[in-house]
């Protein structure tokens, strides 16, 4: 048992305060004679100090369990914790079952005086001996700082070679600006919100335009969330080097993760452009830092929970993610709390994704109405998106450009996921990240719709699952050298040649210019079209021609007539309120290979499609065999 006091006294390690009745005690020095001062010797020799007689040797061992039982645990200037005998080992009376109070009272007043009196000795200081420590490397963190810090601007400058020219400008890029302009004229979207996706995304990105000085500031509305897309990226890319590196204990494997990350073909491609998945991976990645370096501290549970929770509302698909999310707390909390961690996170997550519902409810739009006037609703949105029948051939398309842009980390990746669910068994760190991996597949085929930038969700774990599939057979084939320099050298060298066939591949990808047909377009309108003229364009163009300071405006009037083709033949606000359905009303067309194919095509584009039969071509730029064509009609009336 234990007793908590304060003695003023204090005592040395290793001390025994009182030797017990019956423990040798050293000679001491005989007492001087009355009569005779200090240092003079008596006239007579006193008798010699014989010691006590030995015990028996039960009673020393009885002696020797008492004195290692009574151990000072702790101690301060003023607070020490005991640790005694208990009283049926020592032989002490026990009091009676059943008593009287006042036989209660005298036997808790002993108890105390035995404990204040009890004999106690401080825990020795020992230094533990770690042979696993010894065979890792010691790396200041300094040194381990600098590493990673270089390797960032290397992948960043990378990254960002070229990255206002190629890949082209994208109609889901351009629908995110435009929202991110509507959000800074005081609109959650330039036309009727249908509740395609919560709003937090384009929200982001409106607080970036607004603090880097416009949505113009780097020329074009994509230009600007391009480089925001970049910061993104550095920094998800430190999030996983993190992650890997507490969840595989090695830095080598977390350089690797991260390289790979950076690197891949695919993650050149589509990490820098203005997608709601790149953000949420960003949010997503951030949760899973703070889970795995918190050291199962519940306000770091916590702000993971809203870091998860802002990915949601970001794009609704990270919510496929919640339960993974779950196991890794389950791991990283102690036995203790690991209950109350969960119930906080999984709160806090769906609280903050409910304010999506939310904001429905309060704009009563949670649920579907009829009638003559239907407006927008969340629930309704759902039901429509899960009654969409799945597009045929779009996971075959999205599947075939996967492998012919990076064959390697997708195939290895997958590889890597089946070997850490058989790892998984031994090391639950290990199918944490298959989980993850998992979970995208799960989401890929539940879904009704697949794009080919919804890789952007697996690059992540692919080079996760790569780093901990490679890093646990190395340790062990480097083990018997002692330590663990063998399998960093082998790391670094496959670090190096990644490297090296990124810059190559980037300077390949990187060297035309897909973009430029666009912005001429946009050039062409602004000194040869109206501003007052409707012009029908696909969205990447949007932002450009409505905000006055853009590249496509350059100080004048905006075009505010300036319409989405979708948006303008679907919303019955456009259609019928301004186009009257009249194709007249269209004065410009500016369409690309996929407008052209969609309002040839499909019947629900007959407004455009004879606007177009009555206009003829001003200008073109770019090539019909790159895709990068643009056409300029202008409708004659």
């Amino acid at each position: 048992m234990a007793s908590y006091e304060s003695k003023p006294q204090d005592q040395r390690p290793g001390q025994i305060q009182n030797p017990p009745p019956g423990a040798f005690r050293p000679p001491q020095p005989p007492a001087p004679t009355p009569g005779f001062q200090q240092g003079q010797q008596p006239p007579q020799q006193q008798p010699p100090y014989y010691p006590p007689p030995p015990q028996p040797p039960a009673q020393q061992a009885a002696n020797r369990e008492k004195e290692e039982s009574n151990l000072t645990l702790f101690r301060t200037a003023n607070f020490f914790v005991h640790a005694f005998t208990p009283r049926a080992r020592t032989g002490a009376p026990q009091p009676p079952p059943e008593g009287t109070i006042l036989e209660r009272i005298r036997w808790t007043s002993a108890e105390k005086q035995r404990l204040v009196e009890a004999q106690t000795r401080l825990l020795p200081q020992i230094d533990t001996y770690n042979a696993a420590k010894w065979r890792e490397i010691a790396i200041p963190v300094w040194l381990e700082g600098l590493v990673v810090a270089i390797v960032l601007a290397i992948t960043l400058s990378i990254q960002a070679l070229n990255i206002f020219n190629t890949p082209a400008y994208t109609s889901d890029e351009g629908n995110v600006m435009a929202n991110a302009w509507a959000i800074l004229q005081g609109k959650i979207t330039p036309y009727t919100y249908t509740y395609d996706h919560p709003p937090i995304g384009w929200i982001q990105l409106a607080g970036w335009a607004r603090l880097t000085g416009g949505i113009s500031s780097f020329g074009t509305a994509i230009n600007s969330g391009r480089v925001f897309m970049l910061i993104l990226a550095v920094a998800s890319s430190l999030f996983l080097y993190l992650i890997t590196s507490r969840m595989s204990g090695s830095r080598s494997a977390a350089l690797l993760a991260m390289v790979l990350y950076s690197l891949s073909p695919l993650s050149l491609i589509y990490r820098h452009e203005v997608l709601l998945d790149n953000i949420g991976m960003f949010w997503l990645l951030l949760s899973l830092t703070l889970i795995t370096a918190g050291k199962s501290k519940l306000g770091t549970f916590a702000l993971a929970g809203v870091a998860l929770g802002g990915a949601i509302l970001t794009e609704g698909l990270f919510l496929f993610f919640l339960p993974v999310m779950l196991y890794a707390v389950s791991l990283y909390a102690t036995n203790f709390q690991r209950k109350f961690s969960l119930v906080a996170f999984a709160y806090i997550t769906l609280a903050i994704a409910s304010a999506y519902v939310l904001l429905a409810l309060l704009k009563g739009e949670l649920l579907p109405v009829g009638g003559a006037n239907p407006h927008p609703s969340l629930i309704g949105t759902l039901w429509q998106k899960v009654q969409t029948p799945v597009a045929n051939g779009a996971f075959a398309s999205a599947w075939n450009s996967w492998l012919q842009t990076d064959m390697i980390l997708f195939v290895a990746g997958t590889v890597a996921m089946f070997v850490n669910i058989l790892a998984g068994i031994v090391n639950r760190f290990q199918l944490l990240g298959a989980l993850f991996a998992v979970t995208f597949w799960v989401m890929l085929l539940a879904g009704k719709s697949v794009e080919p930038f919804f890789i952007v969700l697996l690059l992540p774990f692919l080079a996760l699952n790569i780093a901990l599939a490679l890093n646990n057979p190395l340790r062990w084939l480097t083990r018997k050298a002692g330590f663990d320099l063998v399998r960093a050298l082998l790391l670094f060298i496959l670090i190096g040649v990644l490297i090296s066939s990124g810059v190559q591949g980037a300077g390949s990808q990187r060297a035309n210019n897909e973009a430029e047909p666009q912005r001429q377009a946009l050039l062409w309108l602004r000194d040869n079209a109206p501003h007052t003229s409707v012009v029908i364009t696909n969205s990447y163009l949007y932002a450009d021609l409505h905000d006055q300071q853009e590249m496509g405006v350059n100080g004048s009037a905006p075009f505010n007539q300036a319409q989405i083709y979708t948006n303008a033949v679907l919303d019955p606000a456009i259609a019928d309120g301004v186009l009257n359905e009249n194709w007249q009303k269209i004065d410009y067309l500016v369409v690309d290979a996929t407008m052209l194919r969609q309002i040839r095509n499909d019947r629900q584009y007959r407004l455009l499609n004879e606007a177009l039969h009555h206009a003829i071509l001003k200008a073109q730029y770019g090539s019909a065999s790159n895709g990068t064509q643009i056409l300029i009609y202008q409708v004659i009336h």
